[in-house]
């Protein structure tokens, strides 16, 4: 608790109760203010410190507990007395301390704590207190001569929290401890001087004036100090000391203290230092660090030349060093600002000593390590001040450069760079000779360490603008590039990277922000672009020059000649470190020609997967443009853009690149038409750039196969506006060359290689489009050469003889044939390459024997493409030339027979195999002995095709087989929509019923293959095959007049209709949609889609977009609409036809199809089942036996429905068979429930008759005298299969107004039903005659067949699933939800969870009927005939639900009715249905005000007599029940109708207020609040009125409410929040109503912090009732006793508050806290807090 105001007086006029003014009162024991302030405060007997005496050892007691939480308790009252009471309590204190020397030290220390909490806080303690804390944080912290940290780091807390707190209290503190010092013989105490040192920094102000003093004192005993720990604390002090003094310093103290601090000085340095512990000379060399400035200047100048060298002398010692660094430091800088020139002598071994101490590598996760090395930069930093000493410095640092080892010049740099970005103008003189060496590091260095160094050294140059040499450019640029090997010797993997990536972002950083360098960085960087052993970073250097071209584009240099650029490069493209430097020629240096640089830009940009540096070569291009040609500016300021922007995406990249290279070559050589040819040649005079086996080189260089491709499709490009043939020959020769030279051995995939020669083929097309006929003729020559015969000789017949290198050879050369044939095919004009190849067929030749001999994938893939490309030019010229392509025929025969069969390796051909067969369909011909037969192409095609689907899994065993079917499925997907185009050729070639039987023949194994991906592709065929057939039927003379296939088509499409697969069956109806369009064709000469009165369309339609559905009704209910549209729309010669074809079909391997069968069946059945009425007895049984062996479910469901019609003519007979079948149902007896609900009127039937059997039955066994005996209760049997039937009938949504018309009948026998069979058991099982195929075997001993299924039957359960379906299908979703919030109900063995839910059944029903509706007045009627029931069960359902009705406020003959039946239960023999009447009784209160003033008297009575009831145990608590009842009539009615009572139920009740039972004791807390709330007391009543006789209850009741309030029950909280409020109103205290209506209202809904609350709402009670004060107290002091450990506590803490504000202290009050005291040893620890907490109220001021 934060408070310390006085507790006296609420009406005194000085008196304060928020503050801490009344602290230093409290203690002097003088308060102001009124009277009884006085009296509370400072008029107190004699006896009372006794008391506090007492208290407080016991407190002290206390702090040895074993609970951490008792301890800080008793820690917090000993802080709260001692912040009261500071004077007296510290006296107590100090006493007991002195009485214990024995105390253990974890007890001294909290007890110190406390302390140090006290004088810690903002309120200074008054001078007496402060001096007796002092003295014992004195002895404390000097009684064991060792360094005891637990006790004596508090008791230092306390002296300087103390000597903090005010000028006067530091003066006391540091009375104390200088008297402290000297009361000692010889050494202080080292904890003194530790406290002093700390108290200097804490307050320098207020120590400074004692420091001579101290100094003085202090001095003559430290020559003797032997101890390593005082001297440890005596240089500490001293240093702090000094500190103090340097702040100080304007006062003057330090130069009066400059005698003291020399004299310390010198024995310090001259004697301590020489300690061998580490510790001690740290401290001693920090202290000595502080002190030097305050020595006499004339001493400093003195010694200084001999002092430097003794600190360097410490370095050879076993010293901190950044502790000496801190030292020399401190002198440097003293010195150098008194005379810089004394330093003269020691500057040249200060600086060599220095050179030693700098950290070669400092480790930057050790802040000391870091801090040493700074501080000896530091030291440099300074001496570099001074002009002399620097160039001193820079001279040491040239000599260590050029030494041999590392870590020596690798100190020098860092040092140079500190000075450089520190002091760059005092070294200034000497940076032109370091240049010069670093010069020669740069070539020289090796280890990564030292490159990164250096690189910080050349940064630090560069950005003081001293950098004009190229070597530091190499430098930087030539590390940006990775190591192909890095070498491990000179650093580890991670250093590398870290050097090169330091080196990138270097070389940006240059390039972007030091404007010195640009012109430099553009010549060099230029340079770089176009070397070999650069290629990995011309990212970088694209994006470094963009930057510097950015900012100007313009370039100083000369341009080289012709040959001078290769010349320059030629060495640097061998990878050569040391050469690839630009060579110097008359003081310029020479940089690549602007068209040198654009063909390597090109290349470069040819690799898409470089994302990042085709961006930056972009963006660099996008600024060079001046130097290839300033007019190029519009033309790439709206290509560039567009480049960038498709960056992402390869094939939108490679277009725009492709229409950047000829839009540029075309407007440059509108400019200058040589400009081409010159940069063809540019182009293939880098060809050495892009190697393809890459040289051996000590940088990484990455794979160039993508800008080698690039390279020559730029060649090409070029090529296209180039005429001289001789180039033109090269460059096509330098192209077929670069394919060949490509790598292929056993090492290298053949796909792989197509993949490097494709840039080739696809350069040599883009050359076709102006140069076709040379490239046809070396296309022809490279033919002639790669398909000529071996030689037959002798040889050649001997296998083991094999030339494998020349096969190679071939098959290179073949390949590339091919591929540039076939791009040549795309690209050339397509008249000019039609031409050629009618000319000469040397190449289709080539093709056709390739195809024929090669099982290469890769060769047969091309050559297939090849011939696409072929189809197509000719296809595209059928008008202009139309002469067909010879040897067709032959090349179809050769695809076809590539087969595609297990392990299907060759499907990646089959859709170009498809493709082929399409285009020369479609190309045709005059030439009979050329055409291609359709039909067989399609049935080869379907054999391939499908017999790969067939291979399809939907689940994988392994890995493997997951991938091959993600193979096969990947080729087969592509393949599918070649094969509807070729089946659309062969259909639109002959469009007629010939074709069409052919095609279907065909698929129709494949439309009923068991994998489900076989039956979707043939489906998708199938309906493309009727789709292209009726676009290209005839209809005239030839065509026939009828579709004879249309039975036998339907047939076997209607299975389909109803495949298992949802594009099976949507695909299907499309097919027999389609079918009967043909049908209707041929039949009408009409085309059904454009008829307006073609309704069956628009059914089909809706068909085909719900067939998708997997929901089982659905798709029953669109077979039902596909067969009513067949019947409908087949012509009479069709019906046998179908019938026979839907027949075979049941026999479909899909389930799924035979049940389509078995529906359409089922039509036919339903339409004649006039004519087979003779038949209905024998179907009956049939039927039954045929539901026991069928297999199908839904075949089954043709069956059932053919039972539902013979239940239509014979409802009661079938029903009464239905219900003598063995229980539990079995599935197809579910079904057939199930299907009867289908028809509304047959279900209003079956459940009148069901009602009817129910109405007199009895549901157990028996009757009432078998629930008398000790077995096992069971149910009745036709009873219990009535409710199976109805369990399955009811969730049918189709009898939901059957079942609204009956739902008073209904819900009323549901209802008692679930209350009958709480507890029951199945019946026993019924004989039924047994089949004939049945024998005896299966009886027992006892004559029937054992039925385990019927046993595990649960009746309860049963009928409230049954209930639940019935008001689910009401959708009374209110009411069903009740049943399913306990999940026990079905297994319980009594009403106890049946009774839970009657409550939110009755507000479901008043919500869903409404109270005043016929439909609720009739359910009462209903329910009300169950309330005379014999059976138990049914009296407690009707019972129940009355009384939950009542509260819902019936009126008028519903309200009468519903309480004359709850009024004849209350004498009912079952003490659950008289507990249920009670519990209506007592919600009369709830009714409207005309019938709760009608019925109060009848159930005030119930009500009284309940309390009254000796039932408690049964499962209503009938007391329990009475009271909340009578609470609830209390707040219900005026306070004069039940006034009378109020008083003697008082009485009654107070009993209960502590009983052990929580719902007893909450119940009669409410019933209490109840009683006050309707009171009023307006101050006029007499004594003897019933309010003044009310009023004792309230003031002995208040406070035990009040404890309650703290119990952990949050149901008792609660209570006692509502009922104090409503006592306080009665009090006549208006504050404490106010503040528990504030506190403890409903608005308050968050948790109450009652700690707090307790605190100040009895502090107001005490003011506003003083007098009741003692009475309050005497009603709390039997709590301290309560069997509740929250009471117990929360008792001791009211009384300490109360005792605060009696008027007169008394030997009584000395017992009081006697019996608080006592709970300090409570078993509890809550109880121990909070009796601690209470002794701090009890003394403390509150």
């Amino acid at each position: 608790m934060n408070d310390r105001g006085g507790g006296g007086g609420g009406d005194g006029g000085g008196s304060s109760t928020s503050g801490n003014n009344n602290k230093s009162a409290a203690g002097n024991n003088a308060a102001t203010g009124s009277a009884a302030a006085a009296a509370s405060s400072s008029a107190a007997p004699v006896d009372k410190p006794t008391i506090l005496e007492g208290v407080l050892h016991n407190i002290f007691d206390g702090l040895t507990d074993k609970e951490e939480q008792v301890r800080v308790a008793m820690q917090q009252a000993i802080v709260k007395i001692l912040e009261t009471h500071p004077q007296r309590a510290a006296e107590i204190l100090s006493e007991h301390r002195s009485q214990q020397p024995k105390m253990s030290e974890q007890t001294v220390a909290m007890l110190l704590d406390c302390i140090r909490r006290v004088v810690g806080a903002e309120t200074p303690l008054p001078p007496a207190a402060n001096q007796k804390l002092i003295a014992l944080a004195l002895q404390e912290l000097t009684r064991n001569p060792e360094h005891v940290p637990l006790i004596q780091n508090p008791a230092q807390r306390i002296l300087v929290a103390i000597g903090r707190s005010s000028p006067e209290s530091c003066e006391q503190v540091m009375e104390a401890l200088q008297e402290k010092g000297t009361s000692t013989d010889g050494v202080a105490h080292f904890m003194l001087m530790q406290c002093l040192g700390l108290l200097a920094t804490e307050n320098p102000s207020g120590v400074a004036p004692h420091i001579k003093a101290i100094l003085g004192r202090c001095q003559p005993h430290l020559v003797g100090i032997r101890h390593d720990h005082i001297k440890q604390a005596h240089a500490y002090a001293i240093g702090r000391f000094s500190e103090a003094l340097l702040e100080e310093g304007g006062k003057g103290e330090g130069e009066n203290c400059s005698t003291e601090i020399s004299v310390a000085y010198d024995v310090l340095f001259n004697q301590w230092l020489h300690s061998r512990e580490p510790k001690v000379c740290v401290e001693i060399l920090q202290a000595l660090s502080s002190m030097y400035p305050l020595l006499p200047k004339d001493r400093i100048q003195d010694q200084a030349a001999r002092l430097v060298p003794q600190i360097l002398a410490l370095y050879r010692r076993s010293v901190d060093r950044n502790a000496v660094t801190q030292f020399l430091c401190s002198v440097l800088k003293t010195n150098l600002a008194l005379n810089a020139t004394v330093l003269d002598g020691i500057i040249d071994p200060l600086v060599t000593h220095l050179f030693d101490l700098v950290c070669v590598y400092p480790d930057y996760e050790k802040p000391q390590t870091v801090k040493g090395h700074y501080e000896v930069l530091r030291c440099f930093h300074l001496l570099a001040g001074h002009h002399p000493y620097s160039t001193r410095i820079m001279d040491t640092l040239l000599i260590h450069l050029r030494n041999n080892s590392e870590r020596e010049r690798m100190k020098s740099l860092l040092i140079l760079t500190h000075l450089l970005n520190s002091c760059a103008g005092n070294i200034e003189n000497r940076i032109p000779a370091t240049i010069e060496c670093l010069k020669q590091l740069i070539l020289s260095e090796r280890g990564i360490k030292m490159k990164l160094t250096l690189l910080k050294t050349i940064v630090a140059l560069a950005q003081k603008s001293h950098i004009r040499d190229k070597e530091f450019v190499w430098f930087v640029v030539r590390h940006s590039c990775r190591y192909s090997k890095p070498s491990q010797e000179h650093g580890s993997q991670e250093e590398h990277a870290n050097l090169v990536l330091s080196c990138e972002n270097t070389l940006y950083m240059l390039a972007s922000t030091v404007g010195t360098l640009d012109e430099l960085l553009k010549r060099e960087l230029l340079n770089y672009l176009i070397l070999l052993d650069y290629t990995d970073i011309c990212g970088n250097l694209a994006k470094c020059l963009a930057s510097l071209f950015a900012k100007s584009p313009h370039i100083e240099y000369d341009i080289a000649g012709e040959d001078a650029a290769p010349e320059q490069a030629t060495p640097d493209g061998g990878g050569a470190t040391g050469e690839d430097r630009s060579v110097i020629k008359r003081g310029k240096v020479m940089v690549p020609g602007a068209e040198t640089i654009y063909a390597r830009c090109l290349a470069l940009l040819g690799n898409q997967q470089c994302i990042k540096r085709c961006s930056n070569i972009l963006s660099f291009l996008r600024y060079y443009h001046p130097q290839v040609n300033p007019a190029l500016e519009e033309l790439w300021e709206r290509r560039i853009p567009d480049l960038l922007l498709q960056i992402n995406r390869e094939s939108a990249y490679r277009q725009l690149l492709h229409d950047f290279v000829l839009e540029t070559n075309e407007f440059l050589g509108g400019l200058d038409e040589n400009f081409p040819q010159r940069l063809a040649s540019k182009l293939a005079d880098q060809m050495y750039l892009y190697p393809m086996q890459l040289p051996h080189s000590e940088w990484h260089l990455p794979d160039l196969s993508a800008e080698r491709g690039m390279l020559l499709q730029a060649v090409a490009l070029t090529l296209l506006q180039v005429t001289d043939v001789a180039c033109i020959y090269t460059k096509i020769d330098l192209i077929v060359t670069s394919a060949r030279q490509e790598r292929l051995d056993k090492h290298v995939k053949h796909a792989d290689y197509e993949k490097r020669i494709e840039p080739c083929a696809r350069a040599l097309g883009y050359i076709s489009r102006q140069h076709l006929g040379h490239l046809v003729k070396k296309l022809t020559e490279l033919a002639q050469i790669g398909g000529r015969k071996h030689s037959t000789g002798f040889f050649s017949n001997l296998h083991f003889i094999k030339d494998t290198h020349k096969e190679l050879e071939n098959y290179k050369s073949n390949l590339l044939v091919v591929k540039a044939f076939g791009r040549i095919m795309d690209e050339a004009d397509p008249l000019q390459s039609i031409q050629h190849l009618d000319e000469d067929d040397t190449l289709l030749g080539f093709l056709i024997q390739q195809l024929a001999v090669h099982k290469d994938q890769t060769i047969m893939s091309a050559i297939l493409q090849t011939l696409l490309s072929i189809c197509n030019q000719l296809i595209a010229t059928k008008d202009q030339l139309p002469a067909p392509l010879r040897h067709r025929k032959q090349i179809m025969e050769t695809v076809f027979n590539i087969p595609i069969e297990a392990p299907f390796h060759d499907l990646p051909l089959l859709p170009t195999i498809l493709k082929l067969g399409t285009d020369f369909i479609r190309i045709g011909g005059p030439d009979t002995e050329e055409c291609v037969d359709g039909g067989v192409i399609f049935e080869i095609a379907c054999r391939n095709f499908f017999g790969c689907a067939q291979q399809l899994k939907m689940k994988f065993d392994s890995q493997e087989e997951d991938e091959r079917n993600s193979f096969l499925a990947k080729h087969l997907n592509e393949s599918l929509p070649q094969l509807n185009a070729l089946v659309r050729a062969i259909v639109e070639l002959d469009a007629s019923p010939a074709t069409l039987d052919l095609i279907i023949g065909i698929l129709e194994g494949w439309t009923r293959d068991r994998n489900s991906e076989v039956r979707i592709c043939a489906s998708h065929v199938f309906n493309n095959t009727l789709e292209v057939y009726i676009k290209a039927m005839k209809i005239g003379c030839e065509a026939p007049s009828k579709f004879n296939q249309t039975g036998q088509m339907l047939g076997k499409i209607v299975p389909r209709c109803i495949d298992s697969n949802g594009t099976v069956r949507q695909v299907s109806v499309d097919i027999l949609q389609k079918t009967l369009e043909i049908a209707c064709i041929y039949e009408t000469l009409t085309i059904a889609s454009i008829d307006s009165t073609a309704d069956w369309l628009k059914e089909i339609e809706a068909i085909k977009e719900h067939i998708i559905t997997d929901e089982p009704k659905q798709i029953y209910n669109l077979a039902g609409d596909i067969a009513k549209i067949i019947a409908l729309r087949i012509s009479s010669f069709q019906y046998l036809q179908f019938c026979k074809t839907l027949l075979h079909s049941l026999r479909d391997p899909e389930q799924s199809s035979t049940i389509g069968a078995s529906v359409v069946l089922k039509f036919f059945i339903q339409q004649k089942g006039s004519e087979l009425f003779h038949a209905i007895p024998d179907l009956v049984r049939d039927s039954l036996l045929a539901l026991q062996v069928c297999e199908v479910p839904r075949a089954k469901s043709g069956v059932l429905k053919a039972l539902v019609a013979l239940t239509k003519h014979h409802p009661k007979l079938v029903c009464a068979e239905m219900l003598a079948q063995p229980l539990p149902y079995d599935p197809n007896l579910v079904e057939y429930w199930h299907l009867v609900c289908n028809d509304p009127e047959l279900t209003g039937i079956t459940l009148d008759n069901f009602l009817q059997l129910l109405s007199g039955a009895s549901l157990q066994e028996g009757g009432q005298e078998a629930s008398l005996s000790e077995r096992q209760k069971l149910a009745s049997g036709q009873p219990f299969a009535i409710f199976c039937a109805l369990h399955e009938m009811l969730p049918c949504k189709d009898i939901k107004g059957q079942l609204e018309t009956r739902f008073s009948d209904i819900f009323c026998m549901l209802l008692t039903s679930l209350s009958s069979y709480t507890n029951l058991a199945p019946p026993n099982p019924v004989n039924v005659s047994l089949s004939p195929n049945q024998t005896q075997s299966g009886k027992t001993k006892f004559g029937f067949v054992p039925n385990k299924d019927l046993v595990k039957l649960n009746p309860c359960q049963i009928a409230l699933e049954t209930f639940q379906a019935f008001l689910t299908n009401l959708e009374m979703e209110q009411i069903a939800s009740v049943l399913t919030v306990n999940n026990q109900l079905a297994s319980s063995a009594d009403w106890h969870n049946y009774i839970e839910l009657l409550t939110p059944m009755a507000i479901g029903l008043g919500q869903q009927l409404q109270l005043g509706s016929p439909q609720m007045r009739q359910l009462v009627n209903s329910l009300s005939k169950y309330v005379a029931s014999p059976h138990d069960g049914q009296r407690v359902a009707a019972v129940g639900l009355f009384s939950r009705l009542v509260p819902l406020k019936p009126t008028g003959e519903l309200a009468a009715s519903i309480l004359l039946h709850l009024g004849a239960a209350l004498s009912d023999p079952n003490a659950v249905v008289r507990g249920l009447s009670i519990q209506g009784m007592g919600y009369v209160g709830q009714l409207g005000e005309k019938e709760a003033k009608r019925y109060s008297e009848t159930a005030i009575g119930a009500l009284l007599k309940g309390v009254d009831d000796p039932v408690g145990d049964c499962l209503i608590n009938i007391p329990l029940e009475s009271m909340r009842g009578l609470s609830g009539i209390l707040r219900a009615l005026p306070s004069e109708r039940v006034e009378s009572f109020h008083v003697s139920l008082a009485i009654r009740i107070r009993p209960f207020l502590g009983n052990y039972a929580l719902e007893m004791r909450e119940a009669a807390i409410q019933l209490f609040g109840d009683i006050c709330e309707g009171k009023h007391d307006d101050g006029s009543s007499s004594p003897t009125s019933s309010m003044e006789a009310l009023r004792e209850q309230l003031i002995a009741n208040l406070f035990p409410l009040l404890l309650h309030l703290s119990e952990s029950e949050a149901a008792i909280v609660a209570a006692c929040r509502g009922t104090l409020q409503r006592v306080c109103r009665l009090l006549n205290a208006p504050k404490v109503a106010q503040m528990a209506q504030q506190q403890l209202g409903e608005e308050r809904s968050h948790q109450l912090n009652y700690n707090i609350f307790v605190l100040e709402f009895v502090k107001l009670i005490a003011l506003e009732l003083t007098d009741h004060i003692q009475d309050f107290i005497d009603s709390c002091l039997p709590q301290l006793r309560s069997q509740w450990p929250e009471v117990r506590g929360s008792a001791a803490i009211v009384i300490g508050i109360l005792n605060n504000f009696l008027s007169e202290r008394n030997v009584h009050s000395e017992a009081v806290a006697s019996k608080i005291s006592v709970l300090l040893k409570d078993e509890q620890a809550l109880v121990r807090i909070r009796a601690a907490t209470a002794l701090g109220y009890f003394f403390g001021d509150i």
